[in-house]
């Protein structure tokens, strides 16, 4: 091999390893959290081993025969809700859970692979910008405000303040015990709280670290490349130090004693999906509950032909759900701006994810799909990252190209992900707070380049210090009108928000997001012409204008001409994680 060869090779080996472990640890943190919401949600039948096996697995068998491997699976926030509701759903049922969720399972694998054997994966090139824009600030929504409210229920509300265990021997003044207690439990709320504040700010700082004119080129992207994993381990030392470690208390994650291939409670991994199988989880029903319903829950719950039935509804609002989640998470992952080289593989990777969703039927785990934003950001760790001076010079725009398409990223993060059952004390070091930083983070992270966002915070900026190099605000767009766009972009957000914090009707919220495409189709051409909407929502560019042949050089290339117009690929595509142009029109100003 020449040099420049030796070091392109050196330069995908770092690019790999720093990848895999970014995306790693974006996704073991939700998966911690998912498991905890789970095992509260299900009285424990699911929890983190179930959460850490479905995304660890299926993730392995993602990257070895999936078509796209850039695309990142796990059990996402959408997938904890909607199978939060189908334990409700199989109470009123009078059905066990386990069994039924499998058939739930089951009958959405073989869904996804009817679909896609009859080409209707298709579909899936009738989204655009509007329903991919709406989606993805629906999911960083949601990670943000999970963080905030378990940062600041406990410090608002009081929550989980309350003393409620035994104590401690010679405790004769019980209600001064209890005072000192809250006053300990607040002050752990208000160091996570900091904690949080910190983890976010070091994250973004070194997200952006490319940005700097500190250190040399190759510290930057170091910094940039291993964000999150820096941030989260000097801030877990930092909680170390015994003043904070004191304050912290008990406020560090939450994990299961038991290491190992073990499920939540004592069961075998395979469940009986047959008519008549008893419920596995009986005794840990009878266990849970007060001596007066254990009364009643002496005879275990049977699963019967009806029930398994009666799962076809569920499995068709699991369908809807992946059809949009995986579809928009694996085009993000592939969008225009990061230049790949290899094609995409719709059908051949939704009948892939079909099989996975009927196997983890089978061992009563949860199904994952597709992440955001961790997806699309784990094809941005794999790229080659430039800044250009934008032609107006108001700040600067990320150019990618060189990307390291390569299965052995997601391989080794699923594998890490997989293996972390055998390490879950060492996970429980890290303190709640930098738990929910990095959950700020991946939330933050994933409003960068939607212009939904871009969009809202235009709507309040003072109207002399608009942006006008923005695509959006051509001549041939009225402002007004791009406020209208704004507003029922903001309103879908809402109500798919709404609709998936409803208990039993959270079910549904698939289906809402579903009809995003055809409201674009249909709905919005009656509101906006078609130069508007060509502004607004502009068509995807053809994939061979997307994918270039690129020189492989021993750097980083110096700033050349991007093949778009100046602000129209950040802004025109299917993307998340690219530059903010409003945000650096702010800078600039």
């Amino acid at each position: 091999l020449t040099p420049a060869a030796r070091h392109c090779r050196r330069s995908g080996v770092f690019k790999i390893a720093s990848a895999s472990l970014f995306s790693y640890i974006s996704s073991i943190l939700p998966a911690i959290v998912i498991g905890n919401i789970l095992d509260d949600q299900t009285d424990g039948q699911l929890g983190l081993p179930e959460v850490l096996i479905s995304t660890g697995g299926m993730g392995v068998v993602w990257a070895l025969v999936g078509g796209q491997p850039l695309c990142i699976i796990g059990v996402t926030m959408p997938v904890a809700i909607f199978t939060s509701v189908c334990y409700k759903l199989a109470e009123a049922l009078d059905a066990p859970f386990l069994p039924w969720l499998g058939w739930v399972c089951i009958f959405s694998g073989l869904m996804h692979i009817a679909l896609a054997i009859f080409g209707a994966v298709h579909f899936v090139n009738k989204t655009t910008a509007f329903s991919c824009e709406i989606f993805g600030f629906f999911i960083s929504v949601t990670y943000i405000w999970d963080a905030l409210v378990a940062l600041l229920d406990p410090i608002i509300t009081g929550k989980d303040l309350d003393f409620d265990g035994t104590y401690p021997p010679g405790t004769n003044d019980t209600v001064a015990y209890d005072e000192l207690y809250k006053t300990q439990q607040r002050g752990s709320a208000f160091t996570n709280l900091a904690l949080a504040g910190g983890t976010y700010v070091l994250c973004m700082a070194f997200h952006r670290a490319q940005r700097w004119r500190l250190f040399t080129p190759g510290v930057r992207v170091l910094l940039a490349d291993y964000a999150a994993a820096l941030s989260l381990g000097f801030l877990t030392a930092l909680s170390y130090i015994p003043v904070v470690d004191d304050a912290i208390g008990d406020k560090r994650l939450d994990v299961p004693d038991d290491n190992g291939l073990n499920p939540s409670f004592d069961r075998s991994w395979p469940v009986d999906l047959s008519a008549g199988a008893e419920d596995p989880a009986a005794e840990l029903i009878v266990e849970s509950a007060s001596n007066a319903t254990a009364a009643a829950l002496e005879e275990p719950l049977v699963l019967e032909a009806w029930q398994i039935a009666a799962s076809i509804l569920p499995a068709l609002m699991l369908t809807a759900l992946f059809f949009f989640d995986h579809n928009v998470s694996s085009k993000l992952a592939q969008d225009p701006k990061f230049h790949l080289q290899k094609p995409s593989a719709y059908h051949w990777d939704f009948s892939v994810l079909g099989l996975e969703v009927l196997l983890v039927g089978l061992f009563g785990v949860p199904p994952g799909n597709g992440l955001i934003p961790q997806a699309p950001l784990h094809t941005r760790a794999l790229a080659t990252v430039e800044l250009q001076e934008r032609a107006s010079g108001s700040g600067h725009k990320e150019t990618f190209h060189s990307v390291v398409e390569t299965r052995w990223s997601n391989l080794i993060q699923s594998t890490a992900v997989l293996c972390s059952v055998f390490a879950l004390p060492a996970i429980a070091v890290i303190p709640q707070g930098c738990l929910d930083g990095v959950f700020l983070f991946l939330g933050m992270a994933g409003f960068d380049g939607n212009e939904l966002w871009e969009r809202m915070w235009l709507m309040i900026t003072q109207p002399s210090l608009r942006a006008r190099e923005l695509r959006f605000m051509g001549a041939d767009t009225r402002y007004s009108r791009v406020q209208l766009y704004t507003a029922i972009q903001l309103a879908f957000v809402v109500l798919v928000f709404v609709l998936a914090k409803l208990p039993y009707i959270a079910v549904a919220f698939p289906l809402l997001i579903a009809v995003l495409i055809p409201c674009r189709i249909y709905w919005l051409p009656r509101l906006f012409t078609p130069a508007e909407l060509d502004a607004l929502d502009p068509p995807e560019p053809p994939p061979d204008s997307a994918r270039e042949p690129e020189p492989m050089s021993p750097r980083a290339e110096p700033a050349r001409p991007s093949p778009w117009p100046d602000g129209a690929a950040e802004g025109g595509g299917l993307h998340l994680g690219g530059s903010s142009t409003l945000s650096e029109a702010h800078q600039a100003l």
